[in-house]
């Protein structure tokens, strides 16, 4: 069996576990040889909407999953901790299937019967340590003559996407309240026109109408009929991005209906809101983030960049000092970008773009991050600005919106941060205070997945 001497020219998008960079750039090789492919993939700080993931997916021609356990060919886990290792997985194949697409999934033998490609999809099993031997030719090579026949089989049938014209995002919201108001002052400041669909809702031929008109669908969930209306919506491939009330728990039943073993993704998605003006802001905040660019690799270099950065824990972490206590935190600060994608460090060359108010900045990268790193200090104690920065992040930590990890630099600690666990730099180095961090942050996530 030959490679193609047609190459396909395919924009992809790339379903990945982050853990594997080895594995994962050995599949662009792969893959490379035979396609020439731009793979789009998502650099955020934050964890992708479902609303974001939808879009993508939506506006690809191709969707290709590389699902390795990880870079060790000796790890194996527990079944428990494989289900949880494929559930961000099948949130992604789910979408495939919904959008139709041409689909090939490169499976770890080692994820057994836990991850199934879904009916259609092209499903091959590798071995990790057959694809990182650097003897084990005849692996690779069965692999991408598999990945070439793919391209043939969907050569002649996949189509470049038009570019889309659907410039609205439909409101299913309520005209009273002032939900709906709100809603169109934060759609409209992303250059949307608005597209008010019916309410009450009315799934009926002009409703179908409108929607053709619509990008995506911004849907209030506070009545009952609202969850018929997302079943409508996700049957037609229409992306949603829900918005509630903040008393009252989520329907379980309504959500495990609509979305069925998926539902705590999306579940974990929908905007709570008690007055307009903090809902406008809540949804400014989402939308850039469902609206942002997602980057494009079609080259290894660029490949290798991305999957070496991916393997980093994806948070951006705001580490607070005092000047006078820089040069330890140059140490840690070290120590913190090799594990964690991105370190706000306020002396960094460009961490504060030229002409910008510099405290203005400041907290709002604090208010964007999700792990909070302070170095505790007779210095810290002193600095007003360290201070403020010290109860901004103990608010968030209260709140769940941050996990703060305070430094002890000095022999006593700091009443602000008393509720929480020190890290003493007098008995650890930066490196085995960072890994605690690491550990504890990992840990948890893989909890949620």
């Amino acid at each position: 069996m030959t490679v193609p001497s047609d190459r396909l020219n395919v924009k992809v998008f790339l379903s990945h576990r982050y853990r594997s960079p080895a594995v994962n750039l050995q599949f662009f090789d792969l893959i490379d040889q035979v396609a020439d492919v731009q793979f789009e993939v998502d650099r955020g700080l934050k964890a992708t909407s479902t609303t974001r993931l939808e879009r993508m997916i939506r506006d690809v021609e191709v969707f290709a999953g590389i699902y390795s356990l990880s870079d060790d060919p000796f790890e194996h886990l527990p079944a428990a901790d494989l289900v949880r290792a494929t559930r961000y997985f099948k949130l992604e194949l789910d979408m495939a299937m919904r959008y139709r697409k041409p689909s090939i999934l490169f499976i770890d033998r080692r994820f057994g019967n836990r991850l199934q490609g879904p009916p259609g999809a092209v499903s091959l099993r590798y071995s990790a340590q057959e694809i990182l031997s650097q003897g084990m030719e005849t692996a690779r090579r069965h692999l991408r003559n598999e990945f070439a026949m793919f391209c043939r089989s969907i050569g002649n049938h996949t189509q470049k996407l038009p570019a889309r014209d659907a410039a609205a995002v439909g409101l299913l919201v309520p005209p009273t309240g002032g939900a709906r108001d709100a809603a169109a002052a934060a759609v409209e400041a992303f250059n949307y026109a608005v597209e008010l669909l019916p309410w009450p809702i009315a799934l009926d031929g002009g409703f179908t109408a409108q929607l053709q008109r619509c990008d995506w669908v911004l849907a209030d969930m506070s009545q009952p009929s609202a969850a018929a209306a997302v079943a409508f919506l996700r049957g037609h491939g229409i992306p949603v991005l829900r918005i509630g009330p903040m008393d009252g728990p989520p329907d379980v039943a309504t959500e495990e209906l609509v979305y069925g073993e998926l539902a705590a993704h999306y579940t974990k998605d929908l905007i709570r809101w008690s007055e307009p003006e903090l809902l406008q802001v809540a949804l400014e905040e989402r939308i850039g983030q469902i609206t942002g660019e997602p980057s494009l690799i079609d080259n290894r270099i660029d490949a290798q960049d991305y999957f070496r950065s991916a393997a980093k824990l994806n948070h951006l972490v705001f580490l607070s000092y005092a000047k006078e206590d820089h040069e330890y935190a140059d140490r840690i600060g070290a120590e913190l970008g090799n594990a964690f994608q991105e370190v706000f460090d306020y002396r960094k060359p460009a961490a504060i773009p030229h002409g910008a108010r510099w405290l203005d900045h400041m907290l709002a990268s604090l208010a964007t991050a999700a792990i909070g790193v302070p170095l505790l200090s007779p210095n810290y104690v002193a600095s007003s600005y360290c201070m403020e920065e010290g109860r901004r992040m103990m608010d968030a930590a209260l709140s769940g919106r941050m996990r703060v990890f305070p430094v002890l630099l000095a022999d006593s600690g700091v009443d602000l941060f008393s509720q929480l666990e020190y890290r003493r730099a007098t008995r650890m180095s930066p490196t085995e205070i960072v890994a605690g961090i690491a550990r504890e942050v990992a840990w948890a996530r893989r909890r949620w997945l």
